[in-house]
């Protein structure tokens, strides 16, 4: 039966097998392993002076040499110069929490990626020592490698299954990003397809709601504030086979040097605010040029109109620095964008939310009439949409004010720029989950850095429900209507709510809460926050795009590991801590 093949390997996971032998010799030393076997001589000898990318190669091909799996030796391809040829280098990243270096690859057949083959490696950055492997790889396909549908009949079948008129779906597909051929292992169904993979197509798959069971947990509020573009003009990943037509699967897609100067302003509690801009023109900009952060005004122009608007060709301006109080949505959004880009580039040094210096866009007073009750130009939504933060108000109130909701919904963009853990049943949950996880870190972050845990407050979107209560509970979710044990899981149509999305991500949010909240003996947190948020962060970018809760735990604890290899006391506390707090939401 064809299958992924997950991989979670760290220092805990060494035995005496022959495979376990040889990369114990190549684990980063530690002083509570006076056993260590030593690395054989031509592994060592192979290391000497080689870069992150040939030592990850090594391992990773060293492992898959003593599987006793003919299925991953194939993987290797022995007679090739090249360790795991068919690994494609993602990029390589330094981690200084870690002193290592962090290797990714994605797997690829007869040049093609396998979607979701990913393998992420650490190396120790100076001597090259193994410190662990996460990730997924697949047995290599058996089917046909060349397709007998092109992109363009592809499209035709999609506009088919969808229910829509040909010419438009050529226009939401073909007219943008170009569809890519790929893998796509099937493992419900046991078969492989060779598919053309659609991105960011703006055409609604059909209702599948008579297909699976409701749920009573579907009264939550299933967007991360209210209704949106987001939603409302989905766009969605469709992959349809290269050899049959058939749409077998799809998941909701949901840097001149400059000279900053110092601005100031009120947001909308009259609060006054310093942030950076820009000064060019005779005008101050809100344009931070060293955080790359602009934030523009929409006038209230409606996102549903037609044609839809357009963001400004420049951000918002004023004659002096100081902005008084005529632009309070526009400080809120500028100065909460630039605590979140300071929590992600100081704390987790993380340059932006990709990781390479993206321009952060923020765009205030937006609109969008669709689906919304009330009237123009209220709209309670603050949503990630289209590489942009698009912010809505409600009677003269922008959601910019809420650091927690801003926190959630940017961290989307950095999951989607890593792990891109897909929109999409339990991978759609975790992804959800760990916007939570940073929105409620970050808002609990300033002004103390952090505050003390003791103070904090664990609700989510203070106020946004209708009634007046938070959108979701993170420390008590079922108090918000969400299951908060593995036990409540159920696989629900894709229609609903991309199959729980934002109902299931409570169980996950639950074992993050007990972790941070667990105590030694001295009552003392056994995860100091700081080193804590760092782990989860380092575990979120390990992941792949189809990981799920389980998968989320293992990472965590190869991570924890792999930074506490030299102390096996706290490694062991820690470890303990994830066990208590995963194992009590059911998650193992």
């Amino acid at each position: 039966m064809p299958e992924f093949r997950k991989i979670n390997f760290g220092a805990r996971e060494l035995g005496d097998t022959a495979v376990q032998n040889r990369l114990r010799g190549l684990m980063r030393p530690s002083a509570s392993s006076p056993g260590r076997v030593a690395a054989p001589a031509e592994l060592s000898e192979r290391l000497t002076a080689s870069t992150p990318e040939t030592a990850g190669r090594l391992y990773l091909q060293t492992y898959l040499e003593d599987t006793n799996s003919e299925e991953l030796l194939a993987l290797t391809e022995p007679d090739s110069p090249q360790s795991v040829p068919q690994m494609q280098l993602e990029g390589v990243t330094n981690v200084p929490a870690l002193s290592a270096e962090n290797v990714t690859f994605q797997q690829t057949y007869k040049t093609l990626p396998i979607f979701s083959g990913r393998i992420s490696i650490d190396v120790d950055q100076d001597d090259r020592a193994l410190v662990s492997i996460n990730g997924q790889l697949a047995p290599l396909p058996d089917i046909d490698p060349v397709e007998r549908i092109s992109a363009l009949e592809a499209v035709g079948r999609l506009a088919e299954w969808a229910g829509v008129d040909v010419e438009n779906a050529v226009a939401a597909t073909l007219g943008q990003d170009r569809p890519s051929l790929e893998w796509f292992l099937d493992e419900k169904e046991e078969s492989w397809h060779l598919v053309h993979h659609f991105k960011s197509v703006a055409i609604d798959p059909p209702d599948d709601s008579a297909d699976g069971p409701s749920h009573d947990f579907l009264e939550v509020p299933h967007f991360c504030v209210g209704h949106s573009p987001r939603a409302e003009k989905a766009l969605y990943d469709y992959m349809v086979d290269g050899h049959t037509g058939k749409v077998v699967f799809y998941y909701s897609s949901s840097p001149r040097i400059d000279i900053p100067v110092p601005m100031q302003g009120e947001d909308a509690a009259g609060d006054v605010q310093t942030f950076f801009g820009l000064h060019g023109g005779g005008q101050f900009l809100l344009n931070d040029p060293i955080r790359k952060l602009k934030t523009y005004d929409l006038a209230h122009q409606d996102l549903d109109g037609t044609p839809a608007p357009s963001i400004p060709n420049l951000p918002i301006s004023n004659k002096t620095n100081d902005l008084g109080n005529s632009h309070p949505a526009a400080v809120a959004a500028h100065k909460n964008a630039t605590l979140v880009y300071d929590f992600f580039n100081d704390i987790l040094k993380r340059d932006s939310l990709d990781d390479k210096g993206m321009t952060l866009v923020s765009i205030v007073n937006a609109y969008a009439s669709q689906n919304n009750p009330e009237p123009h130009p209220n709209w309670l939504n603050a949503v990630w949409w289209r590489k942009a933060m698009w912010y809505g108000q409600v009677n003269g109130t922008s959601l910019a004010e809420h650091l927690d909701v801003i926190a959630h919904e940017l961290t989307h963009g950095v999951t989607e720029t890593s792990s891109n853990l897909i929109y999409r049943r339990l991978p759609g949950a975790l992804n959800e989950s760990f916007s939570d996880i940073f929105g409620i870190v970050i808002k609990n972050w300033y002004p103390s850095k952090p505050e003390p845990l003791i103070t904090w407050n664990w609700d989510i979107g203070a106020g946004l429900r209708p009634g007046g209560g938070p959108l979701r509970g993170f420390a008590d979710p079922a108090a918000a209507g969400q299951p908060d044990h593995f036990s409540q899981y159920v696989v629900l149509p894709i229609s609903q709510d991309q199959g729980g999305v934002h109902i299931y991500s409570g169980i996950h949010n639950r074992a993050v809460h007990l972790l941070l909240t667990n105590t030694d003996g001295a009552d003392e947190p056994t995860f100091p926050i700081q080193e804590a948020i760092l782990l989860l962060y380092l575990t979120l970018t390990r992941l792949t795009p189809t990981s799920d809760f389980s998968d989320c735990r293992r990472t965590l604890e190869n991570v924890v590991q792999a930074y506490h290899i030299s102390d096996p006391a706290t490694m062991s506390a820690r470890l303990q801590a994830i066990d208590a707090a995963y194992g009590a939401v059911g998650i193992i």
